[in-house]
């Protein structure tokens, strides 16, 4: 046991301290994706949802990013992926609201997103539920004023990678996270002016708790010419046999926080966040634009600051500028194309994405589009 435990310790050690960024970025990649969604749209939060709809709406959409439609060229701010399909996404979602009664509104969503990476596809889904309560209508120069409570959260059975990464020591064949996920609870303060009967603006702020979660993380790697079968319970890794090997031991295991990991506080963090935004609207005939803005901040426990002990960089703030132009060619039928831009990967939207392992990735600009249809009634 012990021909095999002294190399793969001294592998993590390299693994967390000194592996090059480049050689480094498959393992990047097989624990976590690339965060990109098309909701929850916050920057086009509004006190006033009957200006979309008088009484409800169901929306249903397809959000897209490759490298034709990269017309700016912005994921090749990312050396390492530029030329790839890593980045490529393709995802849907149904958005639904419906007014409860007069200035009380609950709304809920789901979401599917595919996402490649150097060689691997990762699948999510994404859930929201929330409701919004108008409590001061608009007189004059005061604003309509509005707060919102919700819950939402990202999953994945499984996320992976089978790309081959050569570390000193070892070969990290796989790596396999199952049920990671994340959830938050939020609360936000709307108002909205309305400025002319074809303008509004709203500026909002909001705060929100953030936990993640996961089941097992798994893997194979071959160490002294011999093929294991990777278990991390706990800080400890353990290595068994996947096949008959006379130049190895047949199981070992490794107290990996002895090295300075610590899976449990890597890749299940909680945090809080603050954010706040403006956006407005302006309507004429069928058509409507909005434009919107949004802030994120977010403060994470443990995670962050092991990413500045090892000298990393830690990204915990995100602008995102969204732009939409709705046609409505039918009474209630109205089609919608918009465009989202991002100065980081969207980790605001999928907090499920960011650890120790990802957090190099966050670095990049990114942009997505969609189209859907929206039906009022």
């Amino acid at each position: 046991m012990l021909k095999a435990t002294i190399p793969l310790a001294q592998s993590l050690k390299k693994i967390v301290r000194r592996v090059e960024r480049k050689q480094a970025y498959g393992l990047l990649f097989a624990l976590l994706a690339l965060p990109v969604t098309a909701a929850p749209l916050d920057a086009f939060l509004t006190a006033q949802p009957e200006q979309v709809a008088p009484n409800g709406y169901l929306e249903a959409g397809v959000d897209k990013m490759n490298e034709q439609l990269d017309f700016f060229k912005i994921r090749d701010s990312n050396t390492l992926a530029s030329g790839t399909q890593a980045g490529d996404y393709q995802g849907a979602h149904l958005n639904g609201a419906w007014r409860v009664k007069e200035g009380m509104w609950i709304t809920g969503s789901l979401m599917q997103r595919n996402l490649n990476g150097l060689a691997d596809t990762f699948h999510f889904n994404s859930w929201r539920a929330s409701g919004l309560y108008k409590f001061k209508e608009a007189d004059g120069k005061i604003p309509a004023m509005a707060v919102r409570l919700s819950a939402w959260g990202n999953y994945a059975d499984e996320i992976g990678s089978s790309s081959r990464v050569a570390v000193p020591g070892a070969i990290l064949n796989t790596v396999k996270l199952t049920n990671p996920s994340d959830r938050q609870l939020q609360a936000d303060l709307i108002g909205t002016w309305q400025l002319t009967p074809a303008t509004d603006m709203s500026l909002f702020m909001g705060v929100g708790n953030t936990q993640l979660s996961y089941g097992d993380l798994s893997g194979t790697a071959t160490l002294n010419g011999c093929n294991y079968q990777l278990s991390f319970i706990g800080n400890t890794v353990e290595g068994k046999t996947s096949s008959p090997c006379s130049t190895g031991a047949d199981w070992f295991s490794v107290p990996s926080s002895k090295y300075g990991v610590d899976v449990a506080k890597e890749l299940g963090w909680r945090g809080n966040f603050v954010q706040f935004g403006a956006n407005a609207a302006w309507r004429s005939g069928p058509w409507t634009l909005r434009g919107g803005y949004l802030f994120y901040a977010v403060q994470r426990e443990a995670v962050d600051d092991i990413l500045a002990s090892r000298g990393w960089t830690v990204y915990n703030q995100s602008q995102n500028l969204l732009l939409e132009a709705n046609y409505r060619f039918h009474p209630h039928l109205t089609a919608y194309a918009r465009s989202q831009l991002s100065s980081t990967m969207f980790f605001n939207e999928m907090p499920v994405t960011y650890n120790t392992f990802s957090s190099d990735l966050f670095g990049t600009r990114y942009s997505l589009f969609t189209v859907g249809l929206r039906a009022d009634f």
